[in-house]
C-alpha cells in the first residue's frame, strides 16, 4: 500500500470512531431518561422516646404566708367591726361595767367556732377626759372570761383636755364548739370621759 493511501485510511479510522463515540453518547443521553416515580412506601414504625433531659433549675421560693398568733396556729375567720361616733358618758353609775355595745352595737360580735379553738380579740379607741376624770376598758367573751383592763386617768394638777389612746386584747383557751359572744366593757371611775373612734377585731384560730 502506498504510503498516502494508508495515510487517508488511518485518518478515516480515526474519525469513524471519533463519529461512533460522540454517537453513543448523544445516544444514552436521549434513551437514558428517569422512569416515572413509584409509590411511596409506608411510613416505618416510630422510634424510641429518647431518655429525658436534665431537670431545670429550681425557681426561688415565694413569700412565706401569714402566721398564726403564735406562729404555729391555723387562723379560721377574722371579724372587724369600727365605728366612728362618739360615746358620752354622762349619766352611767360610777364603777359599774357597761357593755359599749349598749350603746353602740357594732361592739359586739357573734362568732360560731369549732370545737378546740380560741379567739383572740383585740380593741382599741381613743378616750378625750378633762382632769378629773379615770375609766377602764376591758374584754369579756360569753359573759364570764374577762380580759386584763387599761386605765386611762387624769387628775389634778392637770388641766385642760386629753386625747389618750386605749389598746387591749384577749386570747381565751380552747372553747367549746357553738356560738360565742364577744363584748368590751367600760366602767367610770370618775369625771364623764368619752369614747372617740374604735375598733373591735376577733380571731378565731385553730392550734
Amino acid at each position: 500500500m502506498r504510503n498516502g493511501t494508508w495515510k487517508l485510511f488511518a485518518i478515516a479510522l480515526i474519525i469513524g470512531l471519533f463519529a461512533g463515540l460522540i454517537g453513543g453518547i448523544l445516544s444514552a443521553q436521549f434513551f437514558i431518561k428517569p422512569g416515572p416515580t413509584g409509590p411511596q412506601g409506608e411510613i416505618g414504625d416510630r422510634g424510641d422516646t429518647g431518655a429525658i433531659g436534665p431537670q431545670g433549675v429550681q425557681g426561688e421560693d415565694g413569700p412565706q404566708g401569714v402566721l398564726g398568733i403564735n406562729g404555729t396556729d391555723a387562723i379560721l375567720q377574722v371579724i372587724q367591726k369600727r365605728n366612728t361616733t362618739e360615746i358620752i358618758t354622762v349619766g352611767f353609775n360610777l364603777t359599774q361595767w357597761y357593755n359599749i355595745s349598749d350603746l353602740d352595737s357594732s361592739m359586739e360580735i357573734v362568732v360560731s367556732s369549732q370545737q378546740e379553738s380560741r379567739i383572740f380579740v383585740q380593741f382599741s379607741t381613743s378616750h378625750t377626759l378633762e382632769p378629773p376624770a379615770s375609766i377602764w376598758v376591758r374584754i369579756v367573751v360569753d359573759g364570764v372570761l374577762n380580759s386584763s383592763k387599761y386605765i386611762c386617768s387624769t387628775g389634778p394638777p392637770a388641766s385642760g383636755t386629753y386625747n389618750i389612746p386605749g389598746h387591749i386584747e384577749f386570747l381565751t383557751d380552747s372553747l367549746d364548739a357553738g356560738v360565742h359572744t364577744i363584748n368590751v366593757q367600760f366602767l367610770v371611775e370618775t369625771g364623764s370621759p368619752t369614747l372617740l373612734e374604735r375598733t373591735l377585731t376577733v380571731t378565731e384560730i385553730l392550734a
